[in-house]
């Protein structure tokens, strides 16, 4: 707009308007600081932008009557006051022209910012995995039950026995539920800690026959080892260490304490020609450890679902069983000791409900 102002206001200076009348034959003379016509010379004024012309046609010497003359010397005002007013006016303009530049300034050219169209900022996750949740799972457990035979007092006193492993590893079906927190830390990372209980039906049994004794003979054909193994509960409290990339969606690996109940049952059976047993039956709780990992996706801002392993090892536990014969119990020197270890897999889908 500024640049538009200071071209007009030029143009109004530059601008000089002629008008011109047909005169009669006359004589001009210069009286003063005025030119006096003598005949019928005529002035006419007008006003432009830059102040006040005077303008006279007049006949000079040795042009005719009727030619249209222009006086010079009139038009540029070389009267005193006229060139006052000229220059006056010629500074206002100058000054107004400049006035107007200093306050509108030049005119911003169209940046390439402007220009291109400023992507929209991608939308901010509207899902948090902080907050208290319940849920339920199910899956399915196999698992490690080495169980050891040992003769006592050794092998070669013992004589019938030598040391012998059964593999009675169980497995099946685990399901029940869970309850924890979870608290968000920033937007990747996420703390929580859990427990869950299930129920079990992993189980597992493995016989040999007939019993080898150290020589490698066979104790006969009725002779046997027997090793069963079944987890009636399991439970554990973990905590979890998640790891968020994208919303709703989280990847995490848990570790804590794990702790079953399992039905353990042995025996040593050289029952034939009334042969001695060394049976043993009971059930005990294992405390142990247990890690894994998994991931978890949120359908809603209340539910989601996910899929986990872990690895548990409850640890071993023995017995030692005495020889019975008929079904009484002989004091020493012949014993079986039991060696029972208790680990295994899980892999299970879950649902939780955080409030």
């Amino acid at each position: 707009m500024a640049a538009e102002l200071r071209v007009l206001t030029l143009l109004l200076l530059l601008r000089t308007r002629y008008e011109t009348r047909v005169v009669d034959d006359c004589d001009v003379r210069p009286c003063g600081d005025a030119l006096i016509d003598a005949g019928k010379a005529e002035f006419n004024w007008s006003w432009t932008a830059g102040g006040v012309l005077g303008k006279a046609v007049v006949p000079h010497r040795g042009i005719g009557p009727g030619k249209k003359v222009l006086d010079p010397p009139f038009v540029f005002g070389e009267k005193a006051p006229m060139k006052q007013l000229t220059y006056l006016t010629t500074i206002f303009c100058a000054c107004v022209a400049l006035a107007l530049t200093a306050y509108g300034g030049p005119e911003p050219l169209p940046s390439g910012k402007e220009m291109k169209q400023v992507a929209p900022a991608p939308p901010e996750c509207d899902y948090t995995w902080t907050g208290f949740y319940l849920g339920g799972n199910a899956g399915y457990g196999w698992g490690n039950a080495d169980t050891h035979f040992d003769p006592l007092p050794d092998p070669v006193t013992f004589g019938d026995l030598e040391p012998t492993t059964l593999q009675p590893d169980p497995s099946g079906f685990i399901g029940g539920g869970q309850i924890g927190f979870n608290w968000q830390w920033n937007k990747w990372l996420v703390l929580g800690i859990e427990t869950d209980f299930q129920g079990s039906d992993m189980e597992g049994s493995e016989t040999s026959s007939p019993i080898i004794d150290p020589g490698g003979s066979s104790e006969g054909p009725d002779t046997f080892l027997f090793a069963h193994e079944r987890m009636q509960w399991f439970g554990s409290t973990r905590g979890r260490i998640g790891f968020s990339p994208w919303c709703r969606w989280l990847f995490y690996a848990t570790g804590g304490v794990a702790y079953g109940n399992v039905d353990y049952s042995a025996n040593t059976d050289f029952l034939h020609g009334g042969g001695a047993t060394y049976p043993v039956n009971f059930t005990e709780t294992n405390v142990g450890w247990t890690v894994g990992g998994g991931f978890e996706w949120a359908l809603s801002h209340h539910w989601s679902v996910k899929t986990e392993y872990l690895y548990y090892d409850l640890g071993s536990t023995d017995r030692t069983q005495n020889q019975l014969i008929g079904g009484v119990p002989q004091g020493p020197p012949f014993f079986v000791h039991y060696n029972f270890e208790t680990s295994g897999n899980i892999v299970r889908g879950g649902f939780n409900f955080k409030f």
